[in-house]
């Protein structure tokens, strides 16, 4: 269980990491400077769209390493990992509701839901079921 919390933890590091690095690397490039939470502050539209795509993909790099890390504990680190994205995404909303337009912020928490899904899938596929002991002995017979 330990392991499945440190998991989910060091997974949301990893998006603020990606996140952070993302925007120091779009501020170098404008020539403005850094902010860590808005997405309507840069000039043209193709930043925030750019913000939150990078949002839902270090939501899933994040997501991947906290499912893998804790994978003998994969409902703890879905659960620590999922409550603090969460955390951290309603946390950027709540700060910029009154400042901007919100609709960046709610698009990067349901790409960013959407994100954890896809890695959930990726790293704990669905079993297959058992072929029955019919179906085998039809596949032997027919083939032969």
């Amino acid at each position: 269980m330990k392991k499945g919390i440190l998991g989910g933890l060091i997974g949301v590091s990893i998006v603020l990491s990606i996140d952070s690095l993302s925007r120091v690397f779009i501020a170098l490039s404008l020539d403005t400077s850094i902010l860590m939470f808005s997405y309507s502050e840069y000039d043209g539209f193709i930043w925030p769209i750019l913000l939150t795509v990078i949002a839902m993909l270090s939501a899933f790099a994040g997501a991947v390493f906290s499912f893998t890390y804790g994978k003998s504990h994969k409902y703890s680190s879905i659960l620590s990992y999922l409550l603090s994205l969460i955390l951290l995404r309603y946390g950027q909303i709540h700060l910029l509701y009154e400042t901007e337009t919100i609709v960046y912020p709610i698009i990067a928490l349901i790409l960013s839901l959407i994100a954890v899904l896809l890695a959930w899938k990726l790293i704990f596929p669905k079993p297959k079921a058992p072929e029955s002991k019919d179906e085998t002995e039809e596949k032997y017979h027919t083939a032969n």
